[in-house]
């Protein structure tokens, strides 16, 4: 009688579906965004920092600010129908940054974790023993480090050495997708930001995490210039006692005509790109000062497609190299992290390569 009642409730909770359109939330039946786009969830934790990143059905959660947010964080991604994560990163040690990672690697599946080199403290102490119960592989990517994530490239960019304060350890991480650049720089402050900016690399971004809630200790006048992004977002609580954003950060970011985005006003903010259109969910605060273009000699390198050498031979199985038309990274075609068949270029010689003005993987570390 039992079974018979249980298969009669069954049909009419499959017809109430079918009739309403209804279905169980679940990963593989939600799609997160379209496909060959990537969604930058920047999101509400208060007076911390915590960042979502999805891109063809791949995750990586940056940060999940204070240990009390673990637990949101995780009704925010089960809303998304996200029940794993690929990759957890935590920028830095601080509490407002690791705190919430604890719950996230003890209640989800995750594949890897992220750390900085950087002073341990309860936070970190508490995430590692979560990921080392769950057996989950820890890694600190280098400067350099270069690794493919769903249609778009994740470059480690700093720090590039240890320091006093813990913010300057911040992991700098730079995530392209088509012609768009995100620069998502922790609570890195002005002496790590001298740091990069004395290595000439390609800091150029559409759209910056402005470091350390806004503080006037970061986001300097040369390192503003040098990004010069075109959208800012900042994560900041509402009326916190610091006094995040600062007034000189607000105003050095309008002076370069960049549209600020702050949780503490809008709450969670989700960019998108789709290779060629960058979009906001909200609505930002417009700058006084217009935008202008900076001719760094970087930007087009990252933003316009690679286009092969009419002398290029190589194909898929003769080719010593592999590019990516997108990051401008090349790879051995043995490498785990090549790119998607429609973004690859087939390189004979490393004179190719150079021809073709690329930057070889961190991860397979090709000849140069």
């Amino acid at each position: 009688m039992k079974r018979k009642l249980f298969l009669i409730a069954a049909l009419i909770l499959s017809l109430l579906m079918i009739v309403t359109g209804c279905q169980f939330l679940s990963g593989p039946q939600t799609t997160f965004i379209p496909e060959d786009s990537l969604a930058v969830h920047f999101l509400d934790v208060g007076q911390g920092d915590a960042m979502l990143l999805v891109d063809n059905n791949e995750t990586m959660l940056i940060d999940g600010g204070n240990p009390e947010y673990g637990k949101e964080i995780i009704n925010y991604l089960n809303d998304l129908g996200i029940n794993q994560l690929d990759y957890v990163v935590a920028t830095h040690n601080h509490n407002d940054h690791a705190g919430g990672l604890t719950d996230v690697v003890t209640n989800l599946d995750v594949g890897n974790l992220y750390l900085t080199n950087s002073a341990k403290t309860t936070a970190s102490q508490n995430l590692v023993a979560a990921a080392k119960s769950k057996n989950i592989p820890i890694f600190t990517p280098s400067p350099g480090t270069a690794m493919a994530f769903g249609s778009s490239t994740i470059n480690f960019l700093g720090p590039l050495k240890a320091h006093e304060d813990v913010n300057d350890d911040s992991l700098v991480i730079k995530v392209t997708h088509g012609a768009h650049r995100f620069l998502l720089t922790g609570d890195m402050e002005e002496t790590a930001e001298k740091e990069l900016l004395a290595q000439n690399l390609d800091l150029a971004a559409d759209v910056l995490k402005v470091g350390h809630h806004g503080s006037y200790s970061s986001t300097g006048y040369l390192f503003l210039r040098t990004v010069n992004p075109r959208y800012a977002v900042i994560s900041a609580g509402v009326n916190n006692d610091y006094g995040h954003p600062h007034e000189e950060t607000l105003s050095r970011l309008n002076d370069a005509g960049a549209t600020i985005f702050r949780t503490d006003l809008l709450g969670t903010i989700v960019a998108t790109s789709k290779g060629d259109q960058l979009s906001f969910d909200k609505t930002g605060l417009a700058p006084t000062q217009p935008y202008q273009e900076v001719d760094n000699g970087l930007s087009s390198i990252t933003a316009n497609p690679v286009s092969e050498t009419p002398a290029n031979t190589a194909t898929a199985e003769n080719a010593s190299y592999i590019g990516n038309k997108n990051s401008k990274v090349y790879h051995l075609p043995s490498c785990s992290g090549l790119p998607k068949e429609a973004n690859r270029i087939y390189l004979n010689s490393l004179d190719e390569v150079h021809a073709q003005g690329l930057t070889p993987c961190g991860i397979c570390k090709p000849p140069s």
